[in-house]
């Protein structure tokens, strides 16, 4: 059934083995391909949603890592977010919890950049005599 061979495509196997399997499919099922080609449409739109996903949760952990030592997280975790450092390094990291990787929300990410801003002032604002 070309439902169950649809679900089977692999796309860990990297492009070239997607693009045989689709082929087989197309060969297997000739008089379906216009199927195929919008199953394959959407299962490539939403791997490329998802790979700029975790582009994007790659970047705030690289940003974050290059000034980890200096960056008060348990700090930023109770003082901005109401929340523990765990929850703070669950979204940095992009940890699965329930099944779903969990990341900062569009507002999380702006709570964090106020943050920052906030205790960059802060910290510009000493000046010991």
């Amino acid at each position: 059934m070309l439902q169950e061979d649809l679900k089977r495509i692999n796309l860990d196997g990297g492009h070239e083995t997607v693009i045989a399997q689709v082929n087989e499919l197309f060969v297997k099922y000739p008089e379906q391909k216009n199927e195929i080609r919008i199953f394959t449409e959407k299962l490539l739109r939403k791997r490329t949603k998802d790979i700029c996903k975790r582009t994007e949760e790659i970047s705030i952990k690289i940003q974050l890592y290059k000034n980890e030592e200096i960056l008060p997280l348990s700090y930023i975790a109770r003082t901005y977010f109401k929340k523990t450092k765990s929850w703070l390094y669950q979204r940095i990291n992009g940890n699965i919890v329930n099944g779903k990787t969990i990341t900062f929300n569009d507002i999380e990410k702006e709570t964090f950049n106020n943050a920052l801003q906030d205790i960059s002032k802060r910290i510009g604002s000493i000046n010991i005599t």
